[in-house]
């Protein structure tokens, strides 16, 4: 979701009808056990599909001359002070994910997938994103919140709770830089900070109400669920993301809960917002003619279930845990797609000397092929830190006795890729 857009009634409008179409999904297995890609199950009603899918064809995303990432450190922040908690399972359900989702880096059997058929341009020079993430750690802060800086309202929850703490986007932005700060953590363009609040805390754009359309969860008022935005303390951009809580009173509930636990429901709205960072970190990449990005074309469209657990169903399977998602946009397809189903290129790579000496040069030779593709892009990377783009390059190590490893990504001219890794011994 891009922050300078007003799309935000979209996504809670359609956030309703899947909350009512989903009570209606019947779970259909007792025993946890997560089927692979490819295994049968029957697809939960959805009556928000349809709607959301047809509106999603109405345009390509096209890009618009800024940056993506080619790599993604995640963050996690759990804002949680004195007098507020999360309910138990909600933190590790989360931790959970990021986990897996980087375990599963330049794997095509996810939704990350979809995102490599994206690029930038530097310098003339076009690079595929690669779906690459790295988990890099979680932070709870206990620190008490500060001094509302919005008023406080009803959360749209069946309960109908007045929030305890009303938080600005400022004062979000204040809290990741004093995390960043007490704990010397990296910022730069692929770094991503996610920040998550307990039950009770609003969040608005400014320090407007409510009725202004900009803050979270107020439906009757045409509010957001999760929103990602940057900014650039000293220099160097800083991405964030903000999810507040969500279960299943709530009208951003995604409507299953595969792993049993209400975290399930916010890792589908943080698999929406990381995707559309990954494709438009900075408002400047992928977008359509409306100003929606990936995730937001596909609100709420999930693809067809895998199966089910006794708490609720699964699309996904990530690192062998079950996880239901929305589908991302695809420019290829021409649709909202669960993963990436294109062929991937067979690559593999040998180099000569097989035990070098430091000094001397060292040929590397690649083998590619996939059906219908003859033209490739290559980055090598070589522990020494040095890379080339060639498809048979040859490189010199100056430095002695070390192990190192060596990785090769290619790329096919629609952005589908394969990563291979070799460890070198260097004397």
């Amino acid at each position: 979701m891009r922050r300078r857009q007003a799309a935000f009634a979209r996504r809670s409008r359609c956030l309703v009808a899947a909350f009512v179409a989903a009570l209606a999904v019947a779970t259909m297995s007792t025993a946890p056990t997560f089927a692979a890609p490819g295994t049968s199950a029957s697809t939960p009603a959805n009556a928000a599909t349809a709607h959301a899918a047809t509106a999603a064809a109405s345009s390509q995303v096209t890009y618009h001359g800024g940056p993506v990432l080619h790599s993604n450190g995640v963050f996690a922040i759990f804002w949680v002070p004195p007098g507020y908690s999360l309910p138990s399972g909600y933190e590790s359900t989360i931790t959970q994910y990021f986990t897996d989702v980087a375990h599963d880096s330049f794997l095509t059997s996810n939704v990350f997938g979809v995102d490599t058929q994206y690029y930038d341009v530097t310098k003339g020079e076009k690079r595929w994103i690669s779906y690459s993430v790295v988990y890099r750690g979680t932070n709870t802060d206990t620190r008490a919140f500060p001094k509302s800086g919005c008023a406080d309202y009803v959360l749209d929850t069946k309960a109908g709770t007045k929030s305890k703490a009303c938080l600005t986007d400022a004062q979000v932005r204040a809290e990741i830089k004093s995390v960043i700060a007490s704990h010397n953590l990296p910022t730069g363009i692929e770094n991503e900070y996610f920040v998550f609040t307990p039950p009770g805390v609003a969040t608005c754009k400014s320090g407007a109400s409510e009725t202004s359309r900009n803050c979270f969860d107020p439906i009757q008022q045409d509010g957001y669920c999760a929103y990602h935005s940057h900014f650039s303390p000293n220099g160097h951009a800083v991405l964030y993301d903000v999810l507040p809580y969500e279960d299943s009173s709530s009208v951003c509930w995604s409507g299953q809960s595969p792993n049993g636990d209400v975290g399930d429901s916010v890792v589908n709205t943080a698999s929406h917002e990381q995707s559309e960072s990954v494709t438009d970190p900075l408002g400047t990449g992928w977008y359509d003619s409306s100003g929606n990005e990936v995730g937001d074309k596909c609100h709420l469209v999930f693809g067809p279930a895998l199966s089910s657990t006794s708490t609720g169903t699964y699309n996904e399977v990530i690192n062998g845990h079950g996880y239901w998602l929305q589908e991302e946009w695809s420019n290829r397809a021409r649709a909202c797609v669960q993963r990436n189903t294109y062929p991937q290129p067979k690559v593999s790579f040998a180099f000569l000397p097989v035990a070098p000496v430091h000094g001397t040069t060292v040929a590397f030779k690649s083998s590619v092929s996939e059906s219908g593709e003859n033209t490739f892009a290559y980055r090598w990377t070589f522990p020494d830190g040095g890379v080339s783009t060639a498809k048979n390059p040859s490189h010199r190590f100056t430095k002695s006795v070390f192990v190192g490893i060596v990785t090769l990504i290619v790329s096919d001219p629609h952005g589908d890729q394969t990563r291979v890794t070799k460890s070198i011994t260097v004397t």
